[in-house]
């Protein structure tokens, strides 16, 4: 019996762990062009449609685009030159993915100055067990808390590690009915996920 359970487990963990890796198709390359010009290419595995937004410092929005028709690959150049010396957030979001760009605008010329990938995580609740898989782009210590929403007090913690993809589960038999939250730390983000047990 004991076999059988570890069997399942790493079975129903191998098939979380592919909707996670199924994920992750969304690439974004901004190159510097001319002066002020951004050369930005968006492509995706399959067809799918696209959010892009410009945020300046104080978060507001400058620029945004849906693009209402799927397409595997977005071509676009935009010029910086009317803007504000300052940093400025190019973001692009697909989905559960998105990809964070800071670009620098001084005198009329833009630098690419960082990029960061996020894949929001998978929780996957299987009778009285919570599994979750994460792609980790913040290459930090990843840290899972499990918290009773009615006492509001935590139940459980883990440091999951740091490794690019974690897989995990939590066992939440022993637990009474009632509602819980699972509270996933990354250096990407902190993602919630509610849990109700009958």
């Amino acid at each position: 019996m004991k076999q059988l359970n570890k069997v399942l487990l790493t079975l129903a963990l191998a098939l979380s762990a592919g909707v996670v890796m199924a994920t992750g198709n969304l690439s974004v390359s901004i190159s510097e062009g001319e002066g002020a010009e951004a050369h930005v290419r968006v492509s995706n595995a399959v067809e799918s449609q696209f959010e892009m937004e410009i945020r300046n410092r104080s978060n507001d929005i400058i620029y945004y685009k849906q693009i209402q028709q799927p397409m595997k690959l977005v071509l676009n150049t935009f010029d910086f030159s009317k803007l504000s010396d300052g940093e400025y957030t190019f973001l692009v979001k697909l989905d559960n993915e998105q990809n964070m760009t800071t670009l620098a605008v001084k005198g009329g010329d833009v630098k690419v100055v960082d990029q960061v990938k996020q894949v929001d995580p998978y929780f996957g609740l299987y009778n009285d067990r919570l599994d979750i898989s994460y792609l980790n782009y913040g290459a930090g210590d990843v840290k899972l808390y499990l918290y009773d929403e009615k006492s509001n007090s935590l139940i459980h913690e883990d440091v999951l590690g740091s490794e690019f993809a974690l897989h995990h589960a939590i066992d939440l038999s022993k637990l009474n009915n009632g509602s819980y939250e699972a509270v996933l730390v990354s250096n990407n983000g902190t993602y919630e996920y509610e849990i109700t047990l009958n």
